[in-house]
């Protein structure tokens, strides 16, 4: 009997002694700070949490600058292969550029470089005034995904427009492949739209609209317009453009001078 009351003491000891190990651990995972998932890796290479509200200011700050940059080299790139192959100009050069993706590849490396390592350029100030400051160090991360997305969209929208290109007149091949012509992409157009030909518009009546335009988008600093298309494009750049002021059918040449350097 003895010995029965000593097992039986002994087994309320270890139901005791098991029982408040368990309560031992439970207390301390509920101390444990559970563990924190894995992070995501950004595109370009880099492996550091970054919060929404962080990408989500440099984003935002990058976006316009890169879509503005794309579609400039694009266009960049469809006027050298214009000049370099005389027999295959506008759409021609267009489509030629569209497929290929070696030019893809380098126009989204170009503005990723320019984003990411331009601090002093004519975008860079820009960029910086509107990141605060305790991102800043996160553009040159996510520099590539902005640049990805915007020459994505500057393919995407250069192929819808030549895939309408029925609805404008094959001389508009002329006169606007030059960089910096790629604020509006395709030309503001103003004439009225009859069998895919677009009316003329009097020269000062355009020449007052285009430049209306252009004073309204802060990058713009001059603009291109052709008075028998009813058709004028803003440019981002300051450069020499093909037809000066002439008295028939010709691209006129307009800057916004207070913009100047």
């Amino acid at each position: 009997a003895e010995v029965g009351r000593r097992m039986m003491k002994g087994s309320r000891i270890a139901v005791i002694a098991a029982s408040a190990a368990l309560s031992c651990c439970l207390l301390l995972a509920t101390l444990t700070p559970a563990p924190r998932p894995a992070e995501v890796e950004l595109e370009g290479g880099y492996n550091r949490p970054v919060s929404s509200q962080a990408q989500h200011a440099v984003m935002k700050a990058l976006a316009p600058t890169a879509k503005i940059l794309a579609n400039s080299m694009l266009f960049t790139a469809v006027a050298q292969h214009a000049r370099s192959n005389p027999k295959s100009p506008g759409r021609a050069a267009m489509r030629a550029v569209l497929d290929d993706r070696e030019a893809r590849k380098k126009i989204a490396a170009d503005v990723e470089n320019k984003l990411a390592n331009d601090h002093s350029g004519e975008y860079a100030v820009e960029i910086r005034n509107e990141v605060p400051e305790k991102y800043q160090s996160l553009i040159p991360e996510l520099a590539r995904t902005a640049a990805v997305s915007a020459t994505t969209m500057a393919f995407i929208d250069l192929r819808d427009n030549v895939l309408k290109a029925d609805d404008y007149p094959e001389s508009m091949d002329r006169g606007y492949l030059e960089n910096g012509n790629s604020l509006a992409d395709m030309p503001i157009l103003m004439g009225s739209s009859a069998r895919g030909q677009y009316g003329p518009v009097a020269k000062d009546k355009l020449e007052f609209h285009c430049k209306s335009e252009c004073e309204s988008h802060h990058l713009c600093v001059a603009y291109t317009y052709k008075p028998s298309m009813g058709a004028c494009y803003l440019k981002s750049k300051l450069n020499p453009v093909r037809g000066t002021d002439c008295t028939k059918d010709c691209w006129f040449f307009g800057v916004v001078h207070q913009r100047l350097p």
